[in-house]
């Protein structure tokens, strides 16, 4: 559980943490930052829902007696994984078309151009929580 659940959420802020001895706790700050900002966690919400499905397909060949709840579980991952990633798809499209009209304005918009809005960024830390959450919710039901 805690490959599944730490590697893919925890191990990239861990590992953007390592850029500040050599640069700094700010270009540190401003990386993780700009991670999130970027939709990175859609991913991962996407991963846990992929690890999910595994886990209950698995159960549901095992035989066990919860078939029906196994099932609505395989629904609510896939859900789940397909609505991350139409935001993340609406986010990126919406960011690549935006793009040239706003740096046409702004000097520095083509930083401000791809980052989602602070809904979608929202919208990813929710998905990748109760991605999470359910994941690690199947793993103890199931042991």
């Amino acid at each position: 559980m805690l490959l599944n659940l730490g590697v893919p959420i925890v191990g990239p802020v861990f590992t953007l943490a390592l850029v500040a001895p050599a640069h700094g706790w700010a270009v540190a700050r401003q990386l993780i930052g700009d991670s999130i900002k970027d939709g990175q966690l859609f991913w991962c919400a996407i991963g846990l829902c992929a690890a999910g499905v595994y886990e209950l397909v698995t159960a549901l060949e095992r035989g066990n007696a919860a078939a029906p709840v196994l099932q609505f579980g395989i629904v609510v991952f896939c859900l789940l994984a397909f609505a991350s990633s139409m935001v993340v798809m609406s986010c990126l499209l919406s960011g690549h078309y935006g793009r040239p009209v706003t740096a046409a304005h702004l000097p520095q918009a083509h930083r401000a151009a791809g980052t989602f809005s602070r809904v979608a960024i929202g919208c990813s830390i929710v998905s990748t929580a109760v991605a999470a959450m359910l994941f690690g919710i199947l793993h103890i039901l199931l042991l």
